[in-house]
């Protein structure tokens, strides 16, 4: 059949490119020879299950060779490709097969070759339970079914959870801290934002993931149609294009407006268009897939995250909300994004040697399937609530609640007499409360921002921060040298007392652990619009040198500090390209070319306080 009736609708000119390049996509047949799953299992590829309004989404079926009878079901839902899902979990997949599973995988709607269109984690709930739905009407189907993923294959399984489906009898959830919308303590609207500031470096995930113009094969066609055609074609684009256009990314994020970033480079239209456009309180985040208070889940869930992930923070967080739900338990890894099962004997993140995070992950993840799909009894359930690694003394610690019991506050005033700016200034951190000092000050430059350096998913996402602590637009505060260890574990509180001559500004926070040597690791950070100091539905203007109390929130970390160590924290402006830069007019700031200079103030009295408060507890 001609190319030009198979393929219906309009496209990028990179996914025109990857048409042409005729790379194959999807259990093609020489990846599934090469993966040694052949000789183990069966695969049935390009089935069409169709949704409740009429959608229908690309599946396949991998069912173990030799076993007969009802088996019970591995669910994976993803916007990625189906053969990364099985290589990126080989040993799973494996043992799953070994085990009798069988395993489902499908591509959400709107990417790959699923029909409809995409919305970030839109068909979590509705598409999720009709999937389920359909799995357990197969005769091959034992009507237990889990579900299993990480970053948004996990993300999916957050709002599938708030359905409730009587079929969905566990869940395993790595890295999904981008599907929380509102819970209490948390209003991240899936990760998009920290504090208010968009975070930029979503452009690059919608620019491949998330086109709404695409390619699409004819609903008319057969399942043998599918199959040859998805082997010859492929609906995302090439390595070599995906390289070109990053490197026409990284450029278009430095212009401006923010909201063109995907227009400039000639990506078809996304959902990121719009989302940059909008405030944390629209209401269109209300109609995403994301999982909000309210919502009562109570399939048995394990969710993994880690510390150097931007996704931890909500995670641990929706952990918190759903503790005293039967039969959820928690996991957080040194590592960064969905790198968890690749923790060595040393572990290295970025710059810093994390000592030996290993995790027997696959071991945990097969018995906990094998509780609740198979009905065997086993240990799985004999295990701390939560278990986190706690860096710098790079060991895992148990608890049974979150918060941990027995943290206690350790409270850190800011000090300086006015000279904090850079790490060779006056800038402290100590347990007395300030007096009359003079305040800080520092200059944001939208137009010369303070560079990205580590921290969220970037690469290395833990970095020596020294570089950025030498730029006179940034002020430092660190503790006298440690006599005795310190060792913190949870939610980080910082209040500012902060000034502008500016309508708007953002604070860019991050906490550091400084060496004996002078490296000074980031260990987490976070950032706030000043607009949105007094809630993300009140936004409000600051008049020219009036103080305002600014709460920073979504800091969190387990970390030792021990003697000879510091505790640092840094405040600039900005953080990019990694967020945002505010212009600081006070306009929409998205639409806006023209920036303003900013100086603000940090202010440290007796009457203005500003701290950062820290969980402590026995090392």
């Amino acid at each position: 059949m001609p190319m030009t009736k198979v393929f219906q609708g309009t496209a990028s000119a990179a996914l025109l490119v990857a048409w042409i390049s005729g790379v194959a996509w999807g259990q093609s047949a020489k990846y599934w020879e090469n993966s040694g799953l052949n000789a183990k299992a069966t695969l049935d590829r390009e089935i069409m299950v169709p949704m409740r309004d009429g959608v229908r989404l690309s599946t396949s079926v991998i069912r173990p060779k030799g076993v007969t009878g009802p088996v019970p079901v591995i669910l994976i839902r993803t916007p990625y490709d189906r053969d990364g899902e099985l290589q990126h979990q080989d040993k799973l997949v494996s043992a799953w097969i070994s085990g009798g599973y069988a395993l489902v995988l499908q591509n959400e709607r709107g990417v790959g070759w699923s029909e409809g269109r995409y919305q970030f984690v839109g068909g979590a709930r509705n598409d999720g339970y009709d999937t389920i739905s359909w799995i357990a009407k197969q005769p091959w189907s034992n009507g237990k079914v889990g579900t299993f993923g990480c970053s948004s294959s996990a993300e999916h399984q957050l709002g599938l959870a708030a359905m409730n489906h009587p079929a969905h009898r566990a869940m395993v959830a790595m890295g999904p801290g981008s599907s929380i919308g509102e819970i209490p303590g948390v209003m991240t609207h899936g990760g998009f934002y920290k504090g208010g500031v968009p975070m930029i470096d979503w452009a690059d995930w919608y620019s491949v993931h998330a086109e709404l113009d695409r390619p699409h094969l004819p609903g008319d066609i057969s399942q043998d149609e599918r199959i040859r055609f998805t082997s010859r074609y492929s609906p995302w684009p090439t390595q070599e294009v995906l390289e070109g256009q990053r490197k026409q990314l990284d450029k278009s994020i430095l212009e401006l407006p923010s909201q063109d970033i995907l227009r400039r480079i000639g990506v078809a239209a996304t959902d990121f268009d719009t989302l940059i456009t909008i405030s944390p309180a629209d209401p269109v985040w209300r109609r995403l897939g994301f999982v909000h208070e309210g919502d009562q889940p109570r399939v048995p869930a394990l969710y993994v995250d880690a510390w150097n992930d931007f996704t931890g923070f909500g995670t641990v967080k929706l952990y918190e909300y759903q503790q005293s739900t039967p039969d959820q338990f928690l996991i957080v890894a040194p590592t960064k994004h969905c790198k968890m099962l690749q923790a060595t004997e040393r572990t290295v993140v970025g710059e810093r040697d994390m000592g030996d995070a290993r995790y027997d992950y696959e071991g945990l993840i097969v018995k906990w399937f094998d509780r609740w799909l198979k009905d065997e009894p086993n240990d799985v359930l004999n295990r701390p609530k939560v278990q986190m690694y706690m860096m710098g003394a790079n060991s895992w610690k148990t608890y049974n609640s979150w918060p941990p019991p027995g943290t206690r506050p350790l409270r850190l005033y800011l000090h300086s007499d006015g000279r904090s700016n850079t790490m060779h200034g006056d800038g402290n951190l100590t347990t007395a409360q300030p007096t009359m000092e003079k305040a800080d000050a520092f200059i944001s430059d939208p137009l010369h921002p303070v560079p990205s350096s580590g921290g969220a998913d970037t690469d290395p996402t833990v970095q020596d921060q020294t570089a950025v602590e030498l730029r006179d637009d940034i002020l430092v505060y660190s503790s006298e040298v440690l006599r005795e260890g310190v060792a913190i574990t949870g939610e980080i509180k910082v209040v500012l007392y902060v000034s502008s001559d500016a309508p708007d500004a953002d604070l860019a926070l991050m906490l550091d652990d400084v060496y004996p040597d002078g490296r000074a690791y980031n260990l987490t950070d976070t950032m706030l619009r000043l607009r949105y100091r007094g809630g993300f539905d009140k936004p409000v203007p600051m008049k020219p040198g009036e103080v305002y109390r600014a709460e920073l929130v979504g800091l969190i970390t387990s970390n030792y500090f021990p003697p000879g160590h510091r505790i640092r924290i840094h405040i600039g402006g900005s953080n990019f390209p990694l967020y945002e830069r505010n212009l600081q007019t006070g306009g929409k700031n998205y639409d806006e070319t023209q920036p303003r200079v900013a100086t603000l103030r940090i202010h440290h009295s007796s009457k203005q306080a500003s701290f950062i408060q820290l969980p402590t507890l026995t090392h």
